[in-house]
């Protein structure tokens, strides 16, 4: 089983078995998680996670094995406010959403992160370059080493 942190639904996680995936209470999992989760506005599950030291790519229901330096990911801000959100593996495109984000009434007046309510948008940060991806898996592997003590 595949564990991802929710990141569309605070306390929550994703698990993802060989029948599907399903989210459940943060509460019933003892800290051991794979990687980072959510959905996009049309609630697509997306996902980047580590399981037995290798790297994941998930789209829906299906997993992409790859490498730190094979993974592009993109997130271009359109025209017309909405946004476009692409993953290359190997030079070929295994998913390209275009999508309006959600933009929080607050923003202005707390000084919120763009990324904060845009799942997609903190996704392409997290796969922005190698480099980026690279510490992604050594914080995975830290953070469980922590749990599995």
């Amino acid at each position: 089983m595949i564990v991802l942190d929710n990141y569309s639904k605070k306390n929550t996680y994703i698990t993802i078995t060989t029948e599907g995936y399903s989210v459940i209470d943060a509460n019933s999992i003892n800290g051991i998680e794979n990687g980072e989760g959510g959905f996009s506005e049309d609630n697509e599950l997306l996902g980047i996670y580590v399981d037995d030291d290798k790297l994941y790519f998930q789209y829906n229901d299906k997993k992409y094995e790859t490498k730190p330096d094979e993974i592009i990911c993109t997130n271009e801000r359109l025209k017309d406010g909405k946004r476009n959100f692409k993953v290359k593996i190997k030079d070929i495109l295994v998913c390209d959403i275009v999508y309006k984000p959600y933009i929080s009434p607050f923003v202005l007046t707390f000084g919120d992160d763009e990324d904060e309510f845009d799942f997609l948008l903190y996704l392409s940060n997290l796969m922005v370059d190698e480099n980026s991806i690279l510490n992604f898996i050594k914080g995975m592997n830290n953070l469980n080493q922590y749990y599995s003590k």
